[in-house]
């Protein structure tokens, strides 16, 4: 794998601490009994998946931002699931939320751009059993979880200083940087690739639930980790890159998760993926996708303990739902703006 041939301390450091910042919570409420609790932490610590390739001070903007926006994903999705709403409720925030991540990512402009993890965090957070009296530790839980990958940044900013002085805090930074984002950001083009992003998901979701396929979360967030290429110069290129890291992901996750691994194992296995993305997504965003689907299959069951088999089935059927989507999506998106 040439890809990985120049990995540097700094990435196997960092690797270190996604891996720490995910592992210690997870494996601290499944030492504690408490597995109902692990979905929420995990989720809120996606906030580390943001900002790869930045300075250390935007990564922890980036993450703060990041981690804020999944935490009211994971609110709203907990909601839903309380209210026992009907399904147009879902559809409505699931809209909403494609919307809001689009607009942040593009004026926050990090990395891994797209909607992918919110709606991860919305669909699969809905989709998991709940009450109103679990709503606010379910919200702190996950509160904690973002602010723990906050705090890692952070602390990795103090390490960096000191090696490299020069690049101070900046407590006000992730103000001007969204003020900045927002002035500097193209209307008419963004407006094109909301509506694109926003119509996929809807489509390959409302697809996925006319098939009757499981828990129809997988096929939208398949729509949603592609069309971050349609933004793309090289646009047939990067979807290529983006179509083979999901089919490949979804591959590697039946595979693992086809030995049905216990508790102890599925947090292990999540804990490597999330390693492995943090030292690929800063290189190759379609590489990445080969352990974030896996780590995303796996959060969505922990503490469901679902049968894997029949999981796995349909998350294969779904990947295909909104990689079909995702591509008719891209081709007229694409048209749309060479005519705007």
């Amino acid at each position: 794998m040439g890809l990985f041939a120049d990995i540097n301390r700094d990435d196997v450091e960092a690797a270190l601490r996604v891996a720490l910042g995910i592992g210690l919570p997870l494996l601290t409420f499944d030492a504690l009994g408490r597995l109902d609790l692990v979905v929420y932490a995990a989720f809120g610590g996606l906030a580390m998946l943001y900002g790869h390739g930045e300075s250390t001070k935007r990564r922890v903007e980036s993450q703060m931002v990041a981690g804020t926006g999944l935490v009211v994903a994971i609110a709203a999705g907990m909601a839903y699931s309380a209210a026992q709403a009907p399904l147009t409720i879902l559809g409505f925030l699931l809209a909403i939320t494609v919307i809001a991540a689009a607009t942040l990512g593009a004026v926050m402009r990090w990395v891994p751009r797209g909607e992918m993890f919110f709606v991860l965090g919305l669909l699969i957070i809905a989709s998991v059993p709940t009450t109103w009296d679990r709503l606010p530790l379910g919200i702190a839980v996950a509160a904690g979880g973002a602010a723990l990958s906050v705090l890692f940044a952070w602390l990795n900013g103090i390490i960096a200083r000191r090696r490299q002085p020069g690049e101070e805090p900046d407590p006000e930074g992730w103000r001007r940087r969204l003020a900045a984002g927002y002035v500097a950001l193209d209307r008419k083009q963004h407006l094109v690739l909301v509506a694109a992003a926003t119509l996929g998901v809807m489509v390959a979701w409302v697809f996925a639930l006319i098939l009757g396929v499981g828990n129809p979360y997988w096929a939208p967030i398949t729509v949603a980790a592609l069309m971050p290429a349609l933004a793309a110069t090289d646009v047939w290129r990067r979807t290529l890159y983006l179509m083979l890291g999901t089919a490949g992901g979804v591959g590697i996750a039946t595979f693992l998760f086809s030995f049905h691994p216990g508790h102890l194992a599925l947090i292990l296995i999540i804990i490597a993926c999330q390693a492995m993305a943090e030292i690929a997504a800063k290189r190759n965003f379609g590489v990445a996708l080969l352990f974030f689907s896996p780590l995303a299959i796996g959060m969505s069951n922990l503490s469901r303990g679902l049968p894997w088999d029949p999981l796995l089935v349909d998350r294969l059927a779904e990947a295909a739902i909104g990689t079909a989507v995702a591509f008719l999506t891209i081709l007229v998106g694409r048209k749309i703006l060479k005519r705007s």
